[in-house]
């Protein structure tokens, strides 16, 4: 859409209301190509600008091996070119990111610590604002290497140490380890020495909690040389030996030589010539098989000429020094060819051969003077250096003094916040604990009167259980009462009148008493079992038996009787009948009730018997065409305080008890149990067992 199509929106009355609106079209034609050219610039910058971070302890390591593997000025132009679109960018995360990279460059590679010291403290001035407390970590850790770097261990432990505070904030474990680590080095430097071993000992606890064996022996390396800083001989051997068995269980070859040489040094220094040269042997085999390490087979080499040379044996110690300085000078070592140079200078002295010694001698000490050389340089550059970054000290200081500043004002706006948010916690606990208080209580009073209305009603049936348990006790004595006293007056018969009694009146009164000591053995039989489920020593554990079977069992065990009174048994079903039940009470309640149809059944009489079934239960019945019962008599059969009983057809006497207690069994195995019956027409008694 063209410009003059853009303009049929608008009314423009005047050459005034069309520049107005041709400055607000310009206007947004501009924000729009700048937002364009951000947004175009983010996606052709390079890759790691936008998805690295210097947040975590692989961006350091990554960053190393860059700077390792990198041509510096190339590396140092497209760092420095990636800052400066970071700064275009106002991307303040990524121009942090780019200062610290272009710091560790100075720092590890070209030495140049004050220009490396002035971009960490532009960095520092950044994160001033920042809550980033991964990235001011590098910060500090990059200025306690700076520190270190020029022998000012002091002001290097204090930034490590700030480090350390930061990061227990962040709990990184990588980065505890690192910074821990060259603070233990540092106190080593500065004769800080339990300072040093406090530092080791931590990061040895963390390594062996979390096992990382690798960690483990070189610290315990570590370890060793502060301990023979110490002159601790004896403990920096068993440690150096602690490490080596580690090594050697993860197959660590490379620093399982340097502990062997490390442990011919200690045993050399302690005169036990014989034991370094073992260890300096392994070793020696372990570097020429295991890889190309011309400096530990140079000093090696140098340890073992060393050896012969204790041992007079200078011809042996020839040979080895000069495999040394082979090796030495492709190592390209200097420290390593200077004391070549002086043990070969050794060597031909103790041969004799005085010409090569004054040549190699004066090697050495040219090398010695050129060495010197550069360490008075690299004195005069750390003086130098360290006198410029002094001078930013103040800068430094003024920075941290700012956040420092900073973090307390935002800690106490924070106490603050915090105080009013327990304030409030607490007043809303106090509400609520009022709230629970007051529900509680109603809830407390409900179930007060719930539990004291609950224990009227218990007292209540426990007043009519008691009183219907005594009516019935008082039935029972009655009715064992008249069997007792018909006992006695027999007794009474036969002790005085037996003379007197003729042989058929004998026998009378014997039928008599057995009629009556077997009502009384009933009674006696159906009151025990009735106390039993009572009491609960009746266990009534469920099992699944034959009912059918159990009828006929039943049928069997009564059918004597039923012949003395020419009654007929019919069973209305023969097929098996299998219920989950207790068998021996079901089996008591199916005899009292047949035996009850047998006693009240006429001579002549018909009794039925049978299964049936429904959905939810099985119903046994038993139906006689005996003497029945009239109507209200029907109702009082099953209770404890109305015990009803009556005389059989053939004046057979009940326990009045045998239905009260058929009532007890068949509720226990959870069913039910009623009747019915006419006067003079017959009676069924039944009952159900549940289908489980």
């Amino acid at each position: 859409m063209s410009l003059s199509l853009q303009f049929n929106y608008f009314e423009v009355s005047s050459l005034k209301n069309f520049k107005y609106f041709a400055s607000q079209i310009m206007i947004q034609l501009l924000t729009f190509i700048r937002v364009f050219c951000i947004c175009l610039l983010l996606a052709i910058m390079p890759f790691k600008i936008i998805a690295v971070e210097a947040t975590d302890y692989n961006w350091y390591l990554n960053l190393k091996n860059e700077i390792e593997r990198n041509d510096t000025e190339a590396f140092i132009k497209e760092i420095s070119q990636n800052l400066y679109d970071a700064r275009d960018l106002e991307r303040i995360d990524l121009v942090s990111q780019y200062l610290k990279e272009l710091a560790f460059i100075h720092i590890h590679k070209t030495k140049e610590l004050e220009k490396a010291t002035e971009l960490l403290i532009e960095n520092l001035g950044l994160e001033e604002n920042s809550s980033n407390y991964q990235s001011l970590i590098f910060t500090y850790y990059g200025l306690s290497l700076i520190f270190y770097q020029v022998d000012d261990f002091y002001t290097s432990a204090q930034f490590l140490q700030q480090a350390l505070d930061l990061n227990k904030i962040h709990k990184s474990e990588d980065l505890q380890i690192l910074l821990t680590q060259h603070l233990g080095n540092v106190y080593a430097f500065m004769e800080e020495y339990e300072k040093s071993l406090s530092q080791y000992e931590e990061i040895l606890e963390y390594a062996k909690n979390v096992r990382y064996p690798e960690l483990e022996a070189k610290t315990l390396k570590n370890i060793a040389d502060v301990q023979q800083l110490q002159q601790s001989n004896d403990e920096a051997l068993n440690t150096l030996k602690t490490a080596l068995s580690i090594q050697r269980r993860i197959e660590d070859k490379e620093n399982e030589a340097n502990s062997l040489y490390a442990i011919g040094l200690l045993y050399f220094k302690m005169g036990e010539f014989n034991r370094a040269y073992d260890n300096y042997m392994v070793a020696l085999n372990i570097w020429s098989n295991q890889s190309i390490n011309q400096e530990g087979l140079a000093k090696t080499y140098n340890a073992i000429g060393n050896y012969y040379l204790e041992k007079k044996e200078y011809r042996d110690a020839l040979t080895n020094v000069n495999m040394a300085l082979n090796n030495a000078q492709k190592s390209q070592n200097q420290l390593l060819i200077k004391d070549t140079y002086q043990l070969l200078s050794k060597c031909y002295k103790a041969l004799d051969a005085y010409q090569q010694a004054f040549e190699y001698q004066e090697l050495y000490m040219a090398l010695e003077d050129f060495m010197q050389k550069e360490k008075i340089d690299r004195s005069i550059l750390k003086m130098q250096n360290r006198y410029l970054i002094n001078q930013k000290q103040n800068t430094i200081d003024e920075l941290e003094f700012n956040r420092i500043q900073k973090d307390f004002a935002l800690e106490k706006e924070t106490r603050s916040k915090n105080f009013i948010r327990i304030l409030f916690f607490i007043a809303v606990i106090f509400v609520i604990g009022i709230l629970f208080f007051y529900v509680n209580q109603r809830k407390n009073n409900k179930q007060l009167e719930a539990a004291k209305a609950k224990v009227q009603i218990q007292n209540k049936e426990l007043q009519e259980a008691n009183a219907t348990k005594d009516k019935f006790f008082s039935i029972i004595g009655h009715d064992l009462k008249g069997p007792l006293n018909s006992l006695t007056s027999f007794s009474n018969l036969l002790m005085h009148h037996t003379e007197s009694l003729s042989k058929e009146e004998i026998r009378m009164l014997a039928t008599d008493l057995d009629k009556s000591l077997k009502n009384l053995f009933a009674l006696l039989e159906n009151l025990l079992e009735w106390s039993r489920s009572q009491t609960g020593n009746i266990e009534f554990t469920l099992e699944p038996f034959d009912l059918n079977e159990v009828i006929h069992s039943n049928v069997n065990l009564l059918s004597k009787q039923a012949e003395n009174k020419k009654i007929t048994i019919e069973i209305a079903q023969q097929e098996a009948t299998t219920v989950k039940a207790h068998p021996n009470s079901i089996n008591t309640v199916i005899r009292n009730l047949l035996s009850n149809a047998i006693k009240f059944t006429p001579e002549g009489g018909k009794i039925k018997i049978g299964i049936v079934s429904n959905e939810k239960e099985w119903i046994v019945k038993v139906a006689d065409n005996g003497v029945g019962m009239p109507e209200g008599v029907v109702d009082k059969i099953f209770r404890i305080d109305t015990k009803h009983s009556t005389q059989g057809t053939a004046k057979e006497k009940g326990t009045g008890l045998g239905l009260i207690l058929c009532k007890e069994f068949v509720e226990k195995n959870g069913g039910k149990i009623w009747a019915k019956s006419k006067e003079d027409k017959g009676s069924l008694f039944a009952f159900s067992i549940p289908k489980t």
